[in-house]
């Protein structure tokens, strides 16, 4: 599972194990038992700091439903960055209602600090 967007050296740093330990996964599974996607959560401070939809499962309201899966189970508000290239997972979260409070830069580029709020 791989963010196209970011620079290949980027890509090959990836390493899930080490990325998401001590989160809270919630996952997608599609027909046959394929993983659709995921989201994984810093339970403390409600932290999303991955949110990720197979490229065959997207635009089919997996990533909808992996944020809505969360209601319950996380206090809001909840935070997440999102890299200014994803302009992708940018329009999706605008489109769900989250703001901007912040950005930076990070060894991934620019990003977007999002929050949202019930």
């Amino acid at each position: 599972m791989l963010a196209e967007w970011l620079p290949a050296p980027e890509r090959a740093r990836s390493d899930f194990d080490r990325d998401t330990k001590g989160e809270t996964l919630f996952v997608a599974v599609g027909e046959g038992g394929v993983l659709d996607g995921f989201v994984a959560v810093w339970e403390p401070d409600s932290f999303i700091h991955h949110l990720y939809v197979r490229p065959e499962a997207r635009r089919q309201g997996v990533a909808s439903a992996l944020l809505d899966a969360l209601a319950g189970h996380f206090a809001f508000p909840w935070r997440l960055k999102c890299v200014r290239l994803n302009t992708v997972a940018l329009d999706f979260y605008w489109k769900r209602g989250w703001k901007e409070i912040g950005e930076g830069k990070g060894v991934q580029g620019a990003y977007a600090v999002l929050e949202l709020r019930r």
